[in-house]
């Protein structure tokens, strides 16, 4: 929540992001489906790059993405996509629980993850 909070303030942080970076990728098997969108959705939004968290993201967030809820679907993609970090695993992941889910989904969350698959370059299998 720490990392939302300064993402929403636009308070840049690059000490504390680091932080936040190492304590969350070595708890991220502990995270949930809404802290696992809400803190790649922080990071792009801060403009804090971190490769390692982000690598541990994407396999958490393949692992659980049946559990993800449309918004939390369409953000995860969203965050990588805007972040230009590239995991095919997670995509086909999303695009399976997505698939499960559409009738779900709102209009924002549905063009957010058009835009997000669009801009990763990546095909739904």
């Amino acid at each position: 929540k720490t990392a939302r909070a300064f993402a929403r303030a636009r308070q840049p942080s690059p000490e504390l992001f680091d932080t936040l970076a190492r304590a969350s990728a070595a708890k991220i098997n502990h995270f949930n489906p809404q802290d696992l969108s809400n803190i790649a959705w922080a990071f792009v939004k801060a403009g804090h790059n971190s490769s390692a968290l982000f690598d541990a993201l994407a396999s958490a967030s393949a692992a659980k993405a049946v559990d993800f809820d449309p918004q939390a679907i369409s953000k995860t993609a969203w965050a990588f996509a805007k972040a230009g970090h590239s995991s095919p695993a997670l995509f086909d992941a999303i695009s399976r629980a997505s698939a499960a889910k559409v009738s779900h989904f709102n209009p924002q969350d549905l063009s957010n993850l058009a835009w997000a698959f669009a801009k990763a370059g990546h095909a739904s299998p």
